[in-house]
């Protein structure tokens, strides 16, 4: 069972993300499923701040790394979107 709920998560995300990159299918179905990959990200970015604050009282450490692991991968996500955006852009210009 949990061989088959790998599997198929990892067909649907790396799936998406394939076809989200393919200029052939059209945009009505690459950026919906973009827009899904980007929404269950910052949802599990969420989930971990949301966990972070919630453990404060608990455990201050525990808490603290949380939100350190959760700045490190907001930034991560925004500094990777934000080199994909500018390739795009330097390719756009290249074709003219």
């Amino acid at each position: 069972m949990e061989y088959l709920f790998e599997f198929i998560a990892e067909l649907l995300l790396e799936g998406s993300l394939e076809i989200s990159k393919n200029k052939k299918i059209s945009k009505w179905i690459r950026y919906p499923l973009l827009i899904t990959i980007s929404l269950f990200f910052l949802s599990i970015l969420g989930l971990i701040l949301f966990l972070g604050i919630r453990l404060f009282k608990e455990n201050k450490y525990i808490s603290i790394f949380l939100f350190f692991i959760d700045t490190f991968l907001f930034i991560g996500c925004f500094l990777k979107g934000k080199e994909a955006f500018i390739k795009k852009k330097c390719k756009q210009k290249e074709n003219g």
